[in-house]
């Protein structure tokens, strides 16, 4: 090793590298089980049996933390009274691909959007 004294250090290098390479497939090979898992819950949620409850619920999750606890407003807009300004379907695109500074809401599937849409516009009544 006296007349290659940086053979050691590329060695280690190139061990790094292949290891790194590895563990990165590993990991998106375990993200794509996490998303097959996601969407397989998610598709089991095909309706709700009153839809405007599960809407409740949904909402007091998902929304609260920027339109306050009665949406009437906080850092977002009031959302407590949007009947006659938009229809189910365009609130749930609205939760589902954001709409402004509203970002997407991700982590709800169509049926829950949906959901929160017909909540919304029942106590807007």
């Amino acid at each position: 090793m006296k007349g290659r004294p940086l053979l050691p250090f590329a060695i280690t290098a190139i061990v790094g590298i292949l290891l790194m390479v590895a563990l990165s497939f590993v990991g998106l090979d375990q993200r794509a089980q996490m998303n097959a898992d996601d969407t397989e819950e998610a598709e089991e949620v095909t309706e709700f049996e009153d839809p405007v409850t599960a809407g409740q619920e949904l909402a007091q999750q998902s929304c609260i933390g920027c339109h306050g606890g009665d949406l009437g407003g906080a850092s977002g807009p009031a959302i407590n009274a949007l009947d006659g300004k938009y229809s189910v379907e365009e609130i749930a695109d609205i939760i589902t691909g954001g709409y402004g500074s509203m970002p997407a809401i991700t982590n709800l599937n169509d049926v829950e959007a949906d959901a929160i849409a017909q909540y919304l516009l029942a106590e807007s009544e």
